[in-house]
């Protein structure tokens, strides 16, 4: 047991960084120059924020299924998938 205590006297308590200056820490995108080029990366950054500031209702795409109804889908799908892989496992045997 002196060996573990030894280690463990030798071990430095190191400072955890404060959760204030975590909380802080935030990215933040310089604004782009007057005289500056158009950039693609900058377009599609817009792009991104306008969506993730958008209302639940305007997310909503055109196309799209709700989820309880996509779920619904998938659902029978694989219910399908699984009836013929097992009936087709069944028809194998019974004809061996």
């Amino acid at each position: 047991m002196p060996a573990s205590a030894a280690r463990r006297s030798s071990k430095q308590d190191v400072p955890s960084p404060p959760k204030e200056e975590a909380a802080r820490a935030q990215i933040t995108v310089a604004e782009p120059a007057p005289g500056a080029a158009r950039s693609p990366a900058r377009a599609l950054q817009a792009r991104l924020e306008q969506d993730l500031q958008a209302s639940p209702q305007g997310q909503a795409q055109a196309g799209r299924w709700p989820l309880y109804a996509a779920l619904s889908f998938w659902a029978g799908v694989s219910s399908l998938m699984w009836a013929a892989i097992i009936g087709g496992v069944w028809l194998l045997l019974r004809h061996i």
